[in-house]
């Protein structure tokens, strides 16, 4: 008598009534399997990235993840430079470090390979590369920095988790 997907109770006047919940979950596309990441590469072709800022740590610069996504990425022929100094726990001299290599670069695009840390460094070199005049604590929430609100269209960021933690 009840609809499994919408918790509607049908049939009899006397039913029982239950309340109707909903779910949504608005985000960004989400690719798995075998295979997806040899396709960065046409990804970022697809948007119309022509350098690519790929960011890592030093321990997953040599290791098949960033040796497969840097394959994709010359097979289409797309210029990229490899940023491999992030730290397990990032800090905000390693953060400005990235930043300030994302803003020489000038990238359009950003790829993060790599786990939490990893893709919390590149998020955050791609923020300030789209403010290159802004201070280091200006999106810091107050009371350390000063908040300020994101306004621009930041650059496509392609993350490739390499860990299941929460940063992934």
């Amino acid at each position: 008598n009840c609809c499994p997907m919408h918790s509607q109770t049908y049939g009899l006047a006397n039913s029982h009534v239950r309340k109707e919940y909903a779910l949504e979950m608005a985000c960004s596309s989400i690719r798995y399997g075998p295979g997806v990441t040899e396709e960065v590469g046409m990804d970022f072709e697809n948007i119309g990235a022509k350098k690519i800022a790929v960011i890592t740590d030093k321990n997953l610069a040599a290791l098949p993840p960033v040796l497969k996504v840097v394959q994709a990425i010359e097979k289409c022929g797309l210029q990229y430079e490899l940023f491999d100094n992030v730290r397990v726990e990032p800090t905000d001299s390693s953060f400005i470090e990235c930043i300030e290599f994302a803003r020489k670069l000038n990238p359009d695009a950003f790829l993060a390979v790599g786990g939490g840390s990893v893709i919390d460094t590149a998020k955050a070199a791609n923020l300030y590369h789209a403010y290159p005049e802004a201070d280091f604590l200006d999106f810091v929430n107050a009371p350390v920095g000063r908040g300020l609100p994101v306004t621009k269209t930041l650059a496509p960021l392609i993350a490739v988790p390499t860990t299941a933690g929460t940063g992934s």
